[in-house]
């Protein structure tokens, strides 16, 4: 395959109104994400989970007793670190695409802390009708050393950083982010030699101004 054409396809396509670019490139940034997050924090990551939910009634207690308590906001990207770090990693392709209502939720779910967030995960799961799914992502809690056999949280931190990976910080925001030219150097230099990687590379640095 050459990955010069399908990443150049990916630039002219970006440019297009209606094209959402987001959803196609987040699981490239997540490939690589448990890396990028390992390097940049200084913190080894031992898993990471997408689409990681958060339950309206835990983090807005007036949704706790109406019909919408047990429905969920997603983060991008949820990782842990082997020194039990908890970290929600939010993706933009576009650094004006963030939304306040999104930095809230995020910010309500670090106050909460990792065990509330865990168990609104839990008790969405015994509510939920998709149940394989939830199965499967408890499952990977428990393999992350988060709850135990009962569903119990077992986290060693309850703490949360929050980190938004986006193309630039033009707007000068205090949040930490890692931008797509630090990715894109990164990139360059542990992959330097990879086809795919060095396309990727050139791409996110082309996208480093949207």
């Amino acid at each position: 395959m050459n990955w010069d054409s399908y990443f150049e396809m990916m630039k002219d396509w970006k440019k297009l109104p209606a094209y959402k670019a987001e959803p196609r490139i987040d699981s490239l940034i997540g490939y690589y994400l448990n890396d990028i997050l390992s390097d940049f924090c200084e913190d080894n990551m031992v898993g990471i989970i997408p689409e990681f939910p958060i339950r309206l009634g835990t983090i807005d207690s007036k949704h706790e007793e109406t019909a919408y308590a047990d429905r969920s906001y997603k983060v991008d990207f949820f990782l842990k670190s082997i020194s039990g770090n908890n970290y929600f990693v939010e993706f933009k392709t576009d650094s004006s695409s963030r939304r306040d209502k999104q930095d809230w939720y995020l910010k309500e779910a670090s106050n909460r802390g990792m065990r509330e967030i865990v168990g609104g995960v839990v008790r969405i799961a015994s509510v939920s009708s998709y149940k394989k799914k939830y199965d499967h992502l408890l499952s990977k809690l428990e393999h992350l050393d988060l709850i135990n056999e009962n569903r119990e949280y077992i986290g060693t931190s309850s703490g949360i950083d929050i980190i938004y990976i986006q193309p630039n910080n033009n707007n000068q925001r205090d949040d930490v982010i890692i931008t797509f030219d630090w990715i894109s150097n990164w990139l360059t230099g542990k992959y330097g030699n990879n086809e795919f990687a060095t396309n990727f590379s050139s791409a996110l640095s082309s996208w480093s101004n949207d």
